[in-house]
């Protein structure tokens, strides 16, 4: 029993941190039917290392809110810092060093004259560790140092050993951390081990120990919980730290810690080595460095845990161990699936529980507008555009265009194909996500809004270039649905950039139908028209509310959308309800209205929120869960083109709603009642695991 309990570990583990689709309501996507194994093709050397005395400060900053967290940074290796020099104006090392001009170099110190090449040169967007940071009028000149070959090995810092047993997460605070080294800063550990640290220089650092070592293919995140008012500092990551004090290998940075109150930053190193010593860097070179001040309080790194789960009889009679999603639902829905993130997507740790319950994902913000255009867009001419094999419209008079950046979603796809996801593409248009310089003149974000033309001309430009992409790519068969467009109904209540482009549209939108448009046109160039869905989505589609009758307007506005020939197949509901709204019945019916108006209907973005938790509401959660799953499986069993389940995110504890315990697991490896609920659910429907 023990080995199938720890089946369904792998089998039943979710999670994410979304954010959330939009600002008023939540959001997800949806899943189609497509072949999965087709391929689709369309008609400095460094210099020598100074003397501590002259070490300049590290030149290259990198400007936290343009810069990507590097997930593997490692420091020059060539470049350890002097270590038996102890800091004269701050609390001496734990280790006991005798005075400097009398100190043998340590043996894991290569001398000056010595110093090997680095075997990892850190790219420039990445702070360098500066290599000397010791005071001057301490720091022994090289000449003066006696040979490594004399220097005993420092045995007063052990290196930390592995934790004898899992844990589902480590928090240390700085009275369990043991001191490495510092520069250009002081620092102050109270009695709580809570440290206060004052920044003299920019890129100012302190180094500490973990009392052990962390492995990091078990850790999903780790938080910091700190304040940082004055200026940004970043958290360092390391996975060796030499005894003697002088270097340590940096593989993960995060520079953007800053916060008026004390914040848990959130880091996701998605690593496959251990951890076992950790930085804090002040990184901005402020006005007055006597106001530099940060506390960091401690550090936690979440695991994923092992644990043997024992189904609960009284809830779930008939479930067994064995059971997944992927093995019950997974076999009646074309495609059943999760919102994720690119991180959880390649984590190690993570994406083996993704894919022991589900068949299908959807990128929560990775293929989102702001995200293909980067947060710091770039232009190009489009001479320069049609040489990349941009495709540019006809109508298309504007002399640069955007660069597209596809890394994440291509990555995305090559994980997918590898593993037998398929994926949901989320999404082309939507009001919010949407740069605002994309509607703008020129390009400019202060710019006049341009001509509805000139918009038809970019909307297309965006969609071509965005969906040829992805089925020119080696692994573009696994997107099997397409969110077209994205709550269009709702913003059209709202002041939106669109809005401020083509003016009030009501059930006749024309951007929307060229949209449609386009993306047929795109498949049917491909040749997979009829393997591909392409869908409305909209949240609230059940909202009934005087004047307000959402299911009977969105069917108008996808007759519209299909007024000369079907381009739109469906409509995505994505389904954010709560425990005690709408109610089962009337989302049900809505359903159903869908269905009778011949329309593929996708349950995209699925999540029930707690507002008010309590032992009853909780339950009530659970029953509401398993209520709606059971309705759904009827539905699909009378021949109801359900075809795509998406729930969205894998856990409570990264969802974008999470103060409210939305989502059918905890965390990613503690499923709630609700869960055995929903597979008890496919059993009374009549279903049986085969």
């Amino acid at each position: 029993m023990k080995k199938t309990f720890v089946t369904l570990l792998s089998v039943v583990l979710l999670g994410v941190m979304m954010t959330g689709c939009g600002a008023e309501q939540p959001r997800v996507e949806q899943p189609a039917g497509i072949e999965q194994n087709e391929v689709l093709t369309p008609t400095a050397e460094p210099t020598a290392t100074p003397e501590p005395t002259a070490t300049p400060e590290p030149t290259a900053t990198p400007e936290p809110t343009v810069t990507p967290e590097p997930t593997a940074t490692p420091e020059p290796t060539a470049t350890p810092e002097p270590t038996a020099t102890p800091e004269p104006t701050v609390t001496p090392k734990p280790t006991a060093t005798p005075e400097p001009t009398a100190t043998p170099e340590p043996t894991a110190t290569p001398k000056p004259t010595a110093t090997p090449e680095p075997t990892a040169t850190t790219e420039p967007t990445t702070t360098p560790e500066p290599t000397a940071t010791a005071e001057p009028t301490a720091t022994p000149k090289p000449t003066a140092t006696p040979k490594p070959t004399a220097t005993p090995k420092p045995t007063a810092t052990p290196v930390p050993t592995k934790a004898p047993e899992q844990k589902s997460e480590y928090t240390f605070d700085f009275s369990e951390l043991k001191y490495l080294t510092h520069y250009n800063c002081s620092y102050e550990i109270n009695g709580d081990g809570v440290m206060d640290i004052r920044y003299d220089k920019q890129y100012g650092e302190i180094k500490w120990m973990l009392p052990q070592e962390i492995d990091m293919t078990k850790c999903h995140k780790v938080t910091v919980k700190a304040k940082s008012a004055y200026g940004q500092m970043s958290v360092k990551l390391f996975d060796e730290a030499i005894l003697s004090n002088t270097w340590c290998q940096e593989v993960f940075v995060r520079y953007d810690c800053k916060g008026e109150d004390i914040v848990e930053f959130e880091l996701y190193p998605e690593l496959e080595s251990s951890i076992t010593a950790i930085g804090i860097m002040g990184l901005n070179n402020v006005e007055d460095f006597s106001k530099y001040k940060a506390t960091v309080y401690s550090i936690t790194f979440h695991m994923i845990s092992e644990p043997e789960w024992t189904v609960p009889k009284q809830i779930a009679p008939d479930v067994t161990a064995d059971m997944s999603f992927l093995n019950t639902y997974g076999t009646v829905f074309e495609r059943f699936g999760a919102a994720v993130s690119i991180q959880e997507l390649r984590h190690p740790a993570i994406l083996p529980l993704i894919t022991s319950q589900y068949s299908s994902i959807t990128l929560g913000n990775d293929m989102k507008p702001d995200f293909l255009f980067t947060f710091n867009p770039k232009f190009i001419s489009v001479e320069e555009a049609k040489k990349q094999g941009y495709f540019i419209p006809e109508n298309y008079a504007e002399k640069t265009v955007p660069v597209l950046n596809f890394d994440d979603v291509d990555e995305a796809l090559k994980i997918c194909a590898e593993n037998g996801l398929g994926m949901r593409a989320h999404t082309l248009v939507w009001h919010s996500q949407t740069p605002t310089w994309f509607f703008r003149d020129g390009y400019v974000r202060d710019g006049a809004y341009v001509s509805p033309e000139v918009m038809d001309a970019r909307v297309e430009f965006y969609i071509r270039n965005v969906m040829k992409h992805v089925y020119d790519h080696k692994y573009g068969h696994v997107v099997y649905a397409w969110d077209v467009v994205n709550e269009y109904y709702h913003s059209e209540m709202n002041t939106s950039d669109w809005k401020k482009v083509y003016g009030e549209q009501g059930l006749m939108p024309s951007f929307v139908k060229l949209a449609y448009q386009v993306a047929d046109d795109v498949l049917c160039e491909y040749g997979i028209r009829d393997k591909v869905s392409l869908i409305f989505n909209d949240y609230n589609t059940f909202v009934v509310n005087g004047h307000e009758n959402t299911p009977e307007a969105l069917l108008s506005i996808v007759d519209f959308i299909n007024s000369d020939g079907k381009i739109c197949d469906g409509i995505g509901m994505q389904a954010h309800i709560d425990v005690y709204w709408p109610g089962e019945a009337v989302f049900v019916q809505t359903v159903q209205k869908f269905l009778d108006a011949g329309l593929e209907v996708q349950i995209t973005e699925l999540d029930i929120t707690i507002k008010n938790p309590t032992a009853t509401s909780i339950d009530d959660q659970r029953k509401l869960y398993g209520q709606l799953f059971k309705d759904l499986l009827e539905i699909k069993q009378k021949g109801g083109d359900i075809s795509s389940i998406t729930i969205w995110g894998l856990c409570d504890s990264t969802s974008w709603l999470k103060e409210h315990s939305p989502l059918l697991f905890e965390d990613y490896d503690t499923p709630k009642d609700a869960y055995y609920e929903v597979l008890q659910a496919y059993l009374d429907a009549g279903f049986r695991v085969k």
